[in-house]
C-alpha cells in the first residue's frame, strides 16, 4: 500500500497514569502505541503519521476536559471532510456506580472521593461522539464495564438510519 489514508482520523486514549496512583494502568500506554504504529504502518492502515490525522492523549494528557476537547476536534475534522472515517480507542479503567447504575470512564484527573462527578460519564462521552458526523465512526473501549458504555446509547435512539451505520 503506497497511498496515505488521508480520510482517517484517530483519537488514542491510554489512562496509564492517574492521579490516583491506585488506579494507575501502565499497560494502556503500551496498549495505544501498539495501535498508532497499526495505523500509520503503510501496509495496514496507513493513516499520515502526523497530528493532523491522530490524537494521542497518554497519562496526563488523558483528563476529562482533553477526552472531550478531542472529541471535539473530530467534530471539527468530519465536519471539514464529509468523508472522514473516525476511530476513538479509549484503554483504561472503566467504572459502574452501583447506587444510580451509571457507567463512567475514569481519566487521568478523577477525584476517588467524587468519582460520580469527576469522571466520565457514559452519557457524555456518547453525547460527544454523537456529535461527529463522520461517514464511518469506530469506537473501541477497552476497559472494565464496557459494555455499559455501549447500553447507554440505547437512551437515546439513533435519529436516522444513517446513524445506526455510522456507530459501531
Amino acid at each position: 500500500m503506497t497511498d496515505k489514508f488521508t480520510h482517517g482520523y484517530a483519537l488514542l486514549i491510554g489512562v496509564g497514569e492517574s492521579a490516583y496512583s491506585k488506579l494507575s494502568l501502565p499497560v494502556t500506554v503500551k496498549d495505544t502505541q501498539a495501535i498508532y504504529a497499526a495505523l500509520v504502518d503503510p501496509e495496514l492502515c496507513a493513516y499520515p503519521d502526523n497530528k493532523e490525522h491522530i490524537r494521542v492523549l497518554n497519562n496526563t494528557e488523558a483528563t476529562r476536559q482533553g477526552i472531550l476537547d478531542s472529541l471535539n476536534w473530530l467534530k471539527e475534522k468530519a465536519t471539514t471532510d464529509p468523508s472522514a472515517t473516525v476511530f476513538v480507542y479509549y484503554s483504561g479503567h472503566g467504572w459502574v456506580d452501583k447506587t444510580s447504575s451509571r457507567y463512567y470512564l475514569l481519566q487521568h484527573d478523577i477525584k476517588p472521593t467524587k468519582l460520580a462527578n469527576s469522571a466520565l460519564a457514559a452519557e457524555t462521552f456518547t453525547d460527544a461522539l454523537r456529535q461527529i458526523r463522520s461517514e464511518r465512526l469506530l469506537v473501541v473501549i477497552d476497559s472494565c464495564h464496557a459494555a455499559g458504555m455501549a447500553t447507554s446509547k440505547e437512551a437515546h435512539q439513533p435519529s436516522a438510519y444513517s446513524d445506526a451505520e455510522r456507530l459501531v
